[in-house]
């Protein structure tokens, strides 16, 4: 698999990432904590869903609500994509494959993909990390850890852990099932107990069922005498019901006679009294003949008096028509005077309303202008400050921002280049120091071989004599004299070196605390202020003019009123009359209204001098004589309806006498049924007393028979739950005999999954495996060593021309090749031989100077992986780069620094 590009959004610190990455040396450079393993991350979840965080919501960007990580690569000569995108609730998955220019959907959904994806690569989620992903520190613990730790840590790579994990795992699951073993062993004991109890308590509800027998007997038998008892009973309750209602029937018509009785005598009474109405009424018909005339004559004198009101009413108004024509003759004038100056102060009140605004515009303006002036003040004073600490800091006298952007534009790219080349140097020195001491090593080596041996070259192992053994050891420390007098001279160099880049970083840190930018907007700030400010000064001048205006305009809206005040009056009285002159009429009108007056009020007093006549003395208290009259012919009609009554009355008085008569036929009635009964009550109310003995002996007897009942329940019921214990321990006989059988099996798997079965077999398999792959690097790597071997703790040994080694017998230099080989022989081994790619974070880590520089210097050599990816924060790795991308983190957000 080759990846060629990643696109990352809102995951973890990476806001929008986009990195396109080649085949050979890739470097993803940054400061500890940039975000640059979050990368290779990023890609492991693209691949496979894989992830460090506890929770997958963790994997969000702080403040995002949704994140996405899109991964191209290449693998068995076709391209794909895949696209996996998460919210805080929900997922989605894609994978697309590249159809010549285009590309076309493959799968979706979260492992539907990941499934495609192992199927591809032919490795899962985890064998990736183990076989691709070398972490952290890895080759080191190959150089540096002990045996045990060394054996963990390939275990883990391999995948023997997790049997590991398995073996201690399955003793938990054991320890279970031997528990459950125990209490079944307990439970199955009990069984012989629950067997007699079981006897015991069938033999006890045997005898329940048999005195529930006995009862139901005595039950039928009380049965049958309660019936007769209750039959009994029933034909004197009817008799007691019968003679009951019949003394009530006869109670209550005794009762009704005696009220007929005496609404017989009410009845005669009332007649009695209408016969005496009957003659008053005749006495009052001869006074009440006269009452008509005089009513006609009070309401004619009446009709009188309201006519001579109107007339009177119409006269006045006529007078008050002719007064009011003349105010509206006098005051038309003043009226009309009035009309023309109220029109032209609410045509002026108009022309005020379109300015009076100015004053309040006029207001704004001048507090807005005031607090512009105070902000440009503030800039102004701010760029003073700014000049006067970037002056300190370059120790110049610059008066404005274009003199320091100047100034900087030409010194900062030659302080840049300064520093860049004494880096540069620096390296140089460091890269020669670190080829003295190998070769000072080197030289080492031979001199102790030499010193040790008599007649043998100890590196072609020809004879030799004394002499060229001396003067072989005499050239090596003279070479060695010669390198350590270059190393002095090179460190004092390098002290110059860095002293000088210590004072060019010093003048670089000055220079960029110095915020040009920050002035310029200060600058941007005060010229805005002062436009601003100029636009407010045209907008006063213009409303200015306008107050002149308005000005003008009150003084004639004041004017005007004045003069309105003067004739108000005069106006307040022309309207006073013209409203008055509408609500009285036409004069005209009220005239013929007046004629047509005259006229019945002639008839009237015609008429009422005829009636006078007639009524004679009466007319001198005609009210007293009219409401005397009205009274006596209250009390006629009062008593012409009580007369009214009497046919009524006399039919009542009829019908009374027949029912009283009827009544006396029904009370005889009633006697002779009441004879007939024949009912004693005695007799009746011992019958009761014997039928209630009875039943409550049945309720004795019933209740007797419900406790038994009840007992014989609770027995069956515990009965029933003994029988089911039974069942149930029967059944665990069973499942103890199964369970025995599986903690056998259980033990078995155990057994095959122990540092002696399968964990142990897996690393015979894996050992000559991963020793074939390391020697075949060997031989790529140009090595001297021919052979390597892994003991069962897989601890190293190397076959080189000096015979077998350990690490610990080689140089620095040459247990980092070991490492390397072996740590991508593994890596071989995990991925079946056919490794184009690998992903390195951080190797250089734990590693001291001289072992980090020969890790580098074999990297740089590596070409026989098509793709590696480094993540490091060692700039020294850049060297061996192909390709470099330098990832930085601002304010928690990281990202890719374009070169």
């Amino acid at each position: 698999m080759i990846i060629e590009n990643l696109h990352i959004n809102n995951f973890k610190s990476h806001r929008n990432t986009h990195i396109e990455f080649d085949t050979g040396i890739s470097i993803i450079i940054g400061g500890n904590g940039a975000g640059k393993s979050s990368i290779l991350e990023a890609a492991s979840f693209a691949l496979f869903k894989q992830y460090t965080s506890k929770r997958i919501e963790q994997l969000i960007t702080i403040g995002q609500k949704r994140m996405s990580v899109e991964i191209q690569f290449t693998t068995n000569g076709r391209t794909y994509r895949v696209l996996r995108e998460r919210t805080r609730t929900s997922s989605k998955a894609i994978m697309k494959i590249k159809e010549g220019e285009r590309f076309q959907s493959l799968i979706s959904g979260d492992k539907q993909v990941t499934l495609e994806v192992q199927n591809l690569l032919e490795m899962d989620g985890d064998l990736f990390l183990n076989a691709v992903y070398v972490r952290q520190g890895e080759i080191a613990d190959l150089i540096e850890k002990t045996s045990s730790e060394k054996k963990q840590m390939i275990g883990r790579l391999l995948g023997i852990d997790s049997l590991e994990k398995a073996w201690k795992n399955l003793k938990i699951i054991l320890d279970k099932y031997n528990e459950q073993k125990i209490r079944l062993e307990g439970k199955i004991e009990s069984l012989k107990d629950l067997e007699s109890e079981f006897n015991s308590k069938k033999n006890k509800e045997d005898e329940l069922a048999r005195k529930i027998k006995d009862i139901n007997l005595k039950i039928e038998e009380n049965i049958i005498e309660s019936d007769l008892l209750r039959e009994k009973k029933q034909i004197l309750d009817k008799r007691s019901l019968e003679f009951e209602n019949a003394t009530t029937l006869l109670k209550s018509k005794k009762d009704f006679q005696d009220q007929l009785e005496k609404t017989g005598q009410y009845l005669d009474e009332q007649l009695s009294e209408i016969i005496l109405k009957e003659e008053e009424i005749a006495r009052l018909n001869p006074r009440l003949k006269k009452l008509d005339v005089l009513k006609s004559l009070a309401d004619k004198s009446k009709e009188l008096k309201l006519l001579q009101k109107d007339k009177e009413k119409l006269s006045t108004i006529l007078n008050d028509i002719k007064h009011f024509e003349n105010v509206l003759n006098e005051n038309e004038q003043y009226y009309n005077d009035y009309s023309l100056l109220d029109s032209e102060i609410n045509n002026l009140q108009y022309a005020k309303d379109q300015f009076e605004g100015s004053r309040v515009l006029i207001e704004q303006y001048t507090v807005r202008k005031s607090k512009i002036e105070d902000k440009m003040k503030e800039s102004l004073g701010k760029i003073r400050d700014v000049l006067e600490e970037s002056n300190q800091v370059l120790g110049t006298s610059f008066g404005s921002a274009e003199e320091f952007e100047n100034h900087l534009s030409t010194f900062k790219p030659q302080l840049e280049t300064q520093i860049r080349e004494t880096s540069d140097s620096i390296q140089d020195i460091k890269r020669e120091l670190s080829n003295l001491q190998v070769k000072n090593e080197n030289l080492e080596k031979p001199i102790n071989e030499l010193e040790h041996v008599k007649d043998l070259c100890p590196i072609c192992k020809s004879d030799i004599t004394p002499h060229i053994r001396e003067k072989l050891i005499t050239d090596y420390q003279s070479e060695i004299k010669d390198n350590n007098l270059r190393s002095e001279d090179l460190k004092e160099k390098l002290k110059e070196f860095e002293d000088k880049k210590k004072t060019l970083d010093s003048q670089q840190s000055k220079i960029q605390s110095i915020n040009l930018e920050i002035l310029k907007e200060y600058l941007n700030s005060a010229n805005d202020n002062q436009k601003e400010i100029d636009n407010i000064n045209s907008s006063l001048q213009e409303l200015q003019k306008k107050i002149v205006i308005l000005e003008n305009i009150e003084n004639d809206i004041q004017r005007n009123k004045s003069q309105l005040a003067a004739i108000k009056g005069n106006y307040e009285k022309y309207l006073t009359a013209r409203g008055s002159l509408e609500s009285l009429g036409d004069y005209k009108e009220q005239v013929v209204k007046l004629e047509e007056i005259n006229v019945p009020i002639r008839d009237l007093k015609k008429n009422i001098s005829a009636l006078m006549e007639i009524a004679g003395d009466s007319v001198e208290n005609l009210p007293e004589e009219i409401a005397y009259l009205e009274q006596l012919s209250k009390k006629q009609q009062h008593l012409l309806g009580e007369v009214s009554q009497k046919d009524s009355l006399l039919q009542r008085i009829n019908e009374n006498q027949r029912r009283i008569q009827e009544t006396i036929e029904e009370l005889n009635k009633v006697e002779k049924v009441i004879n007939e009964l024949n009912y004693n009550p005695e007799s009746h109310e011992r019958v009761k007393k014997e039928w209630d003995l009875k039943n409550e002996e049945l309720m004795e007897l019933g209740g007797q028979k419900q406790l038994l009942v009840g007992q014989l329940d609770q027995l069956s019921l515990s009965l029933q739950e003994i029988e089911a214990k039974l069942d149930s321990l029967k059944k665990y006989k069973k499942e103890l005999k199964n369970l025995k059988d599986f903690l056998k099996l259980l033990n078995v798997i155990r057994d095959i999954y122990s540092k002696d079965g399968v964990q142990k077999d897996l690393r015979n398999l894996s050992r000559p495996l991963i020793e074939e792959k390391t020697r075949e690097l060997f031989e790529k790597f140009n090595f001297e060593y021919s052979d390597v071997r892994l003991d069962e703790d897989y601890d190293v040994t190397i076959y080189g021309p000096g015979g077998e080694s350990s690490l610990d017998m080689i140089s620095g230099g040459e247990k980092i090749a070991v490492a390397l080989a072996l740590r991508l022989g593994i890596t071989q081994v995990l991925s079946g031989g056919t490794l184009e790619m690998i992903m390195l974070d951080e190797p250089t880590i734990h590693l001291d100077v001289y072992r980090r520089q020969e890790l580098i210097d074999l990297l740089k050599k590596m070409s026989i992986i098509p793709q590696m990816i480094i993540v490091t924060h060692d700039t020294d790795l850049e060297d061996a780069a192909d390709n470099i991308m330098k990832i930085e983190k601002e304010e928690g957000v990281s990202f890719l620094v374009e070169s």
